[in-house]
């Protein structure tokens, strides 16, 4: 039986040494794999980031560009409306000007006629008045 079991010893020693190539044979091409697959994923990682940059730069110019457009469309707007309002305040102003001017003169031709009924009204009281002393002490 020691006889038995210095064969299965010497069996099992043998098959250590195999299976210990095997296991070597078999884990290079693993960790080959795994160094491959490592290279890759950083190299994929690497890309990402430089396409989540390329894309954070292009967004940021286009937004950049269509803020100055904007912005340029709000100051052409801003221009339009300006100059549509002083075209409209001198409008206003002419308008005001004439209406004044035109209630300037009809004011003084009112005051022109009142003027006249008042002298009129007045010599005519004096005239009254006049005529009233005369016949209230005789004179003639």
């Amino acid at each position: 039986m020691a006889e038995e079991n210095i064969n299965l010893e010497d069996d099992l020693n043998n098959a250590i040494e195999p299976t210990e190539e095997t296991k070597n044979d078999s884990s290079d091409p693993i960790n080959d794999k795994a160094t491959d697959i490592k290279e890759k994923a950083k190299e994929l990682a690497s890309n990402a980031k430089e396409a989540l940059v390329n894309a954070k730069d292009k967004a940021q110019e286009f937004i950049q560009e269509d803020a100055q457009e904007l912005l340029s469309n709000a100051k052409e707007k801003t221009s339009e409306l300006v100059n549509d309002t002083n075209k409209k305040l001198e409008e206003l102003s002419t308008f005001a000007k004439e209406k004044t001017s035109e209630l300037i003169d009809e004011t003084e031709e009112k005051l022109e006629d009142l003027t006249e009924d008042a002298k009129e009204a007045y010599t005519d009281a004096k005239d009254k008045t006049k005529g009233f002393f005369k016949r209230l002490f005789g004179k003639n």
